[in-house]
């Protein structure tokens, strides 16, 4: 694992460490002045300050440019062997920045790979599992749709309904059996737009729940049948022995 507390300091760094009481918009000042001689850092160095980078391309909405570095830094995690970096998990905090910009740019199917990912990694990871099914409630499917789009049409029509009703009974309608038989199927028009409405989001909010519970059951399975395998070939070893 790469040294982060190495007791020399470039001038770049100093100056990174000086600025005064940096906003987001100037740490991206400051590394566009100063890439280059930012990738010639000591790695202790330039890993903070690109850590720093990706917060304020993230804070500032550079969502595209964030992905592109997110997946550079991610590869030097990886080849530096680096689990945690000042008591935080860096890999796992690097996918939920480059899952939460690709929600941000409204690319829901990236954004569930790699939380998919995270929750294979780690199945009691209820961030992960939340943000997991709010990327999915972000692009409902086609019955959810249609099932906005009927109540949407029963709610016009019940506007249309009043509208009839205030027309040729006035505000002070008559209690007239034709006035309330129209009164009558207007609210039954109201009434069932709700319900369609309601049954829709809840039966999709339920699928994406059920689903949900399902992957991270699925995966907890694994990890269980992983252990147990090898466990069972630790034995067999020892027999040997």
């Amino acid at each position: 694992m790469s040294n982060f507390n190495a007791s020399f300091h470039s001038r770049i760094y100093v100056d990174f460490k000086e600025l005064d009481m940096p906003s987001h918009q100037s740490i991206l000042d400051f590394y566009s002045k100063n890439k280059e001689g930012i990738q010639q850092l000591q790695f202790h160095e330039y890993f903070e300050l690109r850590l720093a980078y990706i917060d304020a391309l993230f804070e500032t909405g550079k969502y595209s440019t964030l992905l592109e570095v997110c997946d550079e830094t991610i590869e030097s995690v990886i080849e530096n062997n680096i689990q945690y970096y000042q008591g935080e998990d860096i890999y796992r905090k690097l996918l939920l920045r480059k899952a939460a910009a690709h929600y941000n740019l409204s690319e829901y199917h990236k954004t569930e790979f790699i939380l998919k990912e995270l929750i294979k990694i780690n199945p009691d990871d209820d961030y992960a599992i939340r943000f997991f099914q709010k990327s999915q409630w972000q692009h409902p499917p086609t019955y959810v749709l249609n099932t906005r789009n009927s109540s949407l049409l029963l709610f016009l029509f019940t506007a249309m309904v009043i509208g009839f009703e205030m027309t040729y009974f006035g505000f002070g309608k008559p209690q007239n059996p034709m006035s309330l038989m129209i009164e009558m199927a207007r609210n039954g028009v109201f009434f069932i737009g709700w319900i369609v409405l309601i049954l829709g989001e809840v039966f999709f909010r339920w699928s994406v729940h059920s689903n949900t519970k399902r992957l991270v059951g699925k995966v907890k399975e694994n990890k269980i049948r992983m252990i147990q395998d090898y466990e069972y070939n630790i034995q067999d070893v020892s027999k040997l022995d």
